[in-house]
């Protein structure tokens, strides 16, 4: 036992009974208000705060600096605690933390002792000094050995943080400026999720100033992944990212029926973006006769040459359909009056204001305006698109063949797919304007996203992003060569900075080996993870004949969810669904996070993590040619413990020979 764990003891002890000091005192942030309204504001934003607070329990302090000529230690945590303004934890953001991430014995910054802790919950279990003068010892295993609790621990149905446990690697990526276009790239259990949501606090904390009004927007590929790391930056006393699902970027909008892959992939190409722009722009409907009015026994007249002009003036001008349509009523009051100027010459008597005024009365200038510039949904115009061989034919002309064209006719159905919303947010952009921009975007598993989903994305960025991903497990309709073919559909004009993460923290190495033999073939450019440690045991093969495949896997899940930790059963869609009849069903998408056995496909699988996973038919699932394989990487690797392949059909080549 370290003979200083009681006296550290003793401290945390300390740090909890001031934390719950402030959470008090946040509690009676509401009383602090000098009327009802300012009462009810401080109480909102008091909850919110509080949410912060709920995570304390896992560890509020998780090590400390001795530092040259300091008269105290600097302990280390995941949040600010402070006594009477005394800083009892500083947290893991903060400059004065780096060295706890970033010191070593060449470089010691001013390091003269780094000590973690073990502990559980508020309890020290040990202690773990590693001096930076060199003489650290055999000390570095146990600090070593921290990291491997933490990875070995077993999974729950969110993700937790890494504060206590990031690697000098991850820091140097989580605090990055915020430039331009970072791009990680990261095999599978890199810890890429992780580095991205811990950046995002960081960035917050640091240039809290500049995105305090424009914010941070985390975007991930589901409404299931993103529960399951919803609650990673409250852990970290953030509550101000918003985070989201590419397919709930567009309000109003569900998503209902699923898209064939051919028409997915068209509808995700760039070329869609020029259709519904060709559509928009067709929209105004110049007239063939004299626009006319009688004002003060003088008749006004604009010639049908004239209107057009003004028409096309306010299409270049606007930066919208809506706004154009502003920009046309001022130049329609503008050209009448200047009419009515030229009539009576000094004899006018009416003001632009009044003129204005005179061709409202009566609804001549909205009816006007409706005639010539239409108020359209964004959703009926795509719609129209999508239905109408004709309006289809007039926008798609010169951009769309007539192969592509009956193609996309033939998706028309009741309800949106998920293809369909980044053509509604492509049309609600152009007629109606753009969403806000925040002030850094970070995106999850982007290498899946078409460059439809890209331009979703780009109108909601001043230009500032994080791209995480790994291009071996592209999966989405549309596939990329490379990191730069993906961020010019994103950001144009910019190159990124291409980081890799190569050290694999959750896949076992023996569970690592089985998957790597598939790299070659989907992604020969990308260089292979490298397992940080070994598993307990090897996969296992199970072989089932044909007719007891189904009631094989989910006796084999069965058994798996009877261990502790998470169990996962990845199945083709095919398999799946006479499977998930067989398994506890929960009532809503989100309650699959906490079920005993959660049934996926490998692509719904992405980005998630499971201690134990069934992977049914590893032959059905690589079948598709290079996208299988890529699904078939996927789904072998999202394991931490234990990997049970149960199949009927002889196994993949890759895979025969580690079986």
């Amino acid at each position: 036992m370290h003979p200083e764990l009681e006296s550290e003891q003793a401290y945390v002890d300390h740090a909890y009974a001031c934390l719950e000091r402030m959470r008090r005192q946040m509690e009676r942030a509401g009383e602090a208000g000098i009327g009802e309204v300012e009462a009810l504001v401080l109480e909102a934003w008091a909850a919110k705060r509080l949410v912060t607070f709920e995570d304390a329990e896992r560890g509020i302090c998780f090590g400390r600096l001795d530092l040259d000529g300091a008269v105290r230690p600097l302990y280390v945590g995941r949040r600010w605690v402070h006594e009477e303004q005394t800083p009892i934890v500083v947290n893991w953001q903060a400059p004065a933390a780096r060295p706890f991430y970033t010191a070593t014995v060449a470089e010691p910054q001013g390091v003269e002792l780094r000590r973690r802790f073990r502990t559980d919950g508020r309890r020290l279990l040990d202690l773990y000094d590693e001096p930076l003068d060199g003489s650290a010892g055999d000390v570095v295993h146990g600090v070593a050995d921290i990291l491997l609790e933490e990875l070995e621990r077993s999974r729950d149905e969110h993700m937790r943080d890494i504060v206590a446990t990031i690697q000098t690697d991850q820091y140097r990526l989580i605090t990055r400026e915020p430039d331009g276009v970072l791009v990680i790239q990261g095999g599978p259990g890199t810890g890429k999720t992780a580095v991205g949501l811990h950046r995002a606090s960081w960035l917050l904390y640091t240039y809290r100033r500049e995105l305090e009004r424009s914010g941070v927007l985390v975007v991930g590929p589901n409404p299931v992944f993103m529960d399951y790391i919803a609650h990673v930056l409250p852990m970290l006393g953030e509550e101000r990212v918003e985070q989201r699902a590419v397919n709930e970027l567009v309000d109003g909008i569900d998503v209902v029926r699923p898209e064939a892959a051919e028409v997915a992939r068209l509808k995700g190409g760039a070329r869609l973006a020029e259709v519904i722009a060709a559509a928009v722009r067709a929209l105004p409907r110049p007239p063939e006769e004299l626009l006319a009015i009688r004002l003060e026994g003088a008749e006004l007249r604009l010639s049908p040459e004239e209107v057009r002009r003004l028409i096309g003036e306010a299409q270049a001008e606007a930066p919208d359909h809506a706004a154009g349509r502003e920009r046309l009523r001022m130049k329609l009051v503008r050209a009448f009056y200047d009419r009515y100027a030229a009539r009576l010459r000094s004899a006018a008597y009416y003001s632009f204001d009044d003129i204005e005024a005179a061709l409202r009365s009566g609804g001549f200038l909205n009816r006007t305006l409706n005639a010539l510039w239409p108020r359209t949904k964004p959703d009926q115009l795509v719609r129209r698109l999508l239905t109408s061989p004709e309006q289809l034919a007039a926008a798609a002309d010169g951009i769309l063949d007539a192969e592509e064209q009956a193609l996309l006719l033939s998706s028309r159905g009741r309800g949106w797919s998920e293809a369909d919303l980044a053509l509604l947010d492509e049309a609600r952009a152009l007629l109606d304007g753009s969403d806000r921009a925040r002030g850094h975007l970070i995106v999850d598993e982007a290498q899946d996203l078409t460059p439809m989903q890209l331009r979703m994305l780009a109108r909601r960025s001043s230009g500032a992003v994080t791209i995480l991903g790994d291009i071996a497990q592209s999966s989405g309709p549309v596939s990329y060569t490379g990191w730069n073919e993906l961020v010019r559909c994103l950001a144009p004009n910019v190159s990124p900075t291409v980081e890799e993460l190569r050290l694999a923290y959750r896949v076992p190495a023996e569970v690592m080996e089985l998957a790597l033999p598939l790299l070659p073939l989907i992604a020969p450019d990308v260089a292979p993870p490298i397992a940080y440690r070994s598993g307990d045991e090897p996969p296992r093969f199970v072989r089932a004949v044909h007719d007891r495949l189904v009631s094989t896997a989910v006796h084999e899940a069965g058994r798996e969810a009877l261990r502790n930790g998470r169990t996962g059963l990845i199945a083709p869609e095919a398999i799946l669904a006479e499977i998930e009849p067989l398994l506890p069903h929960p009532e809503t998408a989100f309650d699959e996070l906490s079920s005993p056995i959660q049934a996926l496909t490998p692509r719904a699988a992405k980005g998630l993590e499971f201690d134990r996973v069934v992977l049914v038919e590893p032959a059905a699932i690589a079948a598709g040619g290079v996208d299988g394989l890529r699904a078939l990487y996927v789904a072998l690797t999202r394991a931490t413990k234990t990997l049970v392949v149960v199949h009927a059909e002889p196994l993949p080549p890759e895979l025969r020979a580690a079986a």
